[in-house]
C-alpha cells in the first residue's frame, strides 16, 4: 500500500492537534471535594478533618487539564479557602471553595472535680484527645511538679486544666513539723523533723531533729515529707 509521508504526517499533526484539545474531565462537586480531602491529607495528615466546605460551582467544567492547586490553611486555625484553577477551552476558570476544619487537639483535664485551694496531683488528671475547632490553650501537661499549684477556683471535671485557673504554693512551709525519711540502701527510718526553709516539690531544704537539734537537708517529695538518701 502506497502512502504519502507528507500526507501521514498532516494526519497525525491533526489527531494530536484533536487530542490536546479534548476535554480532559468534567470537574463538579464531587471532584473537587476529592482533590481538597487528598490535598489536605498531603499537608496534615489526619490532624484536620473537614467540617464544612462551601462553593459556588451551578453546573459541570468540561476541562483540559487541572493548572495548579492553592490550599490556604494554617494549622490550628477553624477557617480556610482552597483554590482550583482550571485550563479550559475558554482560558483559566479558577474555583474556590470555603473550608471549615477542626484539628485533633491534646489537652490536660480534671479527671474529678477539683475544689478551690485543693492541690493538685497527677492522678487527679487526664489526657484528653478530641477534635475541635479550636485547642485550648496555656494547658499544662500531668506531671509530679503540678504539686507545687493549688486551684484558684473549682475545676470541673473534664475542664482543660489552665495555667491561669492555678497558683504556686510550696508544699512544705517554714516552721512546719514534717515526715523525714532517711534512706540507705534496703533501710529506710523514719523521724519528725521542722523545716528551716520553704520548699516546692524537688526543691532541697534544710530538717532540724528536735531531738538532737541536728541539722539535715532532704528534698521534698510531697506535702510534709522529705527524703534523706
Amino acid at each position: 500500500m502506497r502512502c504519502s509521508l507528507r500526507r501521514l504526517t498532516c494526519v497525525v499533526k491533526i489527531l494530536l492537534l484533536l487530542h490536546l484539545s479534548a476535554p480532559a474531565g468534567v470537574f463538579d462537586g464531587e471532584h473537587l471535594r476529592e482533590v481538597l480531602d487528598r490535598e489536605l491529607r498531603k499537608n496534615f495528615g489526619s490532624r484536620v478533618k473537614l467540617l464544612e466546605v462551601s462553593f459556588h460551582l451551578p453546573q459541570k467544567i468540561d476541562y483540559l487539564r487541572i493548572e495548579r492547586l492553592s490550599l490556604n490553611v494554617r494549622e490550628g486555625h477553624p477557617r480556610g479557602s482552597f483554590h482550583v484553577y482550571l485550563v479550559t477551552e475558554k482560558g483559566i476558570r479558577r474555583i474556590t471553595a470555603n473550608l471549615k476544619l477542626a484539628w485533633l487537639c491534646r489537652f490536660t483535664v480534671a479527671s474529678r472535680d477539683i475544689g478551690r485551694g485543693e492541690r493538685i496531683h497527677p492522678r487527679f488528671l487526664s489526657i484528653r484527645e478530641e477534635f475541635r475547632e479550636r485547642c485550648p490553650g496555656n494547658t499544662i501537661r500531668p506531671r509530679s511538679e503540678l504539686m507545687n499549684y493549688v486551684a484558684l477556683r473549682t475545676i470541673a471535671e473534664g475542664e482543660p486544666l489552665r495555667k491561669n485557673l492555678l497558683r504556686r504554693e510550696p508544699l512544705i512551709r517554714r516552721g512546719e513539723e514534717v515526715n523525714l525519711l532517711l534512706r540507705r540502701g534496703n533501710l529506710e527510718i523514719s523521724m519528725r523533723g521542722k523545716a528551716l526553709d520553704p520548699g516546692f516539690y524537688g526543691d532541697t531544704i534544710r530538717i532540724r531533729i528536735p531531738q538532737t537539734g541536728k541539722v539535715l537537708r532532704g528534698k521534698v517529695i510531697s506535702e510534709d515529707r522529705v527524703v534523706i538518701r
